[in-house]
């Protein structure tokens, strides 16, 4: 495989690395991680799709708006604090459904169709954070990014559940009709 830095000795960070690292780790032919690269890019980019979609038809407000304007919601019970922020900032489009959930989740798929198993070990770096994580499974990397979401104070719990379920519904589809096993 070609130098992934462009000769800065340096990996780059995101999804693109952890393929290529497990692509690497596992010893694919060029062949073999062509087809793991289409399959979760292909699968991630009809997830994102169907996740605008909802985002639009939904345009749900997110944490940081609905603890800054609690006392607006109509319900009593409710008491605002507009000095309240989450922990990184807050993407300028809808809540509902989480498109970090939606994205991984039908990565995840497609990677644990792509090896035929769920318990391959990776780590993968977050920007956000300034870490590695390392993971014993895909299906414990995803948990992880979904509560991650709700931690950071970007996401309700409702719309990273929402997004693990459209992405994991579009990638079996595109993978079933675009991806038959060889």
């Amino acid at each position: 495989m070609p130098d992934p830095s462009g000769g800065s000795g340096k990996e780059p960070f995101g999804p693109e690395a952890d393929k290529r690292g497990l692509a690497r780790s596992r010893h694919l032919g060029t062949l073999q991680t062509a087809r793991m690269f289409a399959m979760a890019d292909i699968a991630n980019a009809d997830a994102l799709t169907a996740c605008f979609n909802e985002k639009k038809h939904w345009n749900f407000w997110r944490p940081v708006t609905a603890v800054q304007l609690a006392d607006t919601d109509g319900n009593p019970a409710t008491t605002a604090d507009p000095a309240w922020m989450p922990l990184v900032v807050t993407p300028p489009f809808p809540d509902h459904t989480s498109g970090h959930t939606c994205s991984t989740s039908a990565i995840m798929l497609a990677l644990r169709t792509f090896f035929g198993r769920d318990d391959l070990s990776f780590s993968a770096y977050s920007a956000d954070s300034g870490t590695t994580r390392s993971f014993s499974s895909f299906s414990q990397a995803l948990a992880e990014v979904v509560e991650a979401r709700i931690w950071a104070g970007v996401h309700f719990r409702s719309a990273d559940v929402q997004g693990v379920q459209v992405g994991t519904r579009v990638a079996r589809d595109v993978l079933a009709r675009e991806f038959h096993r060889r």
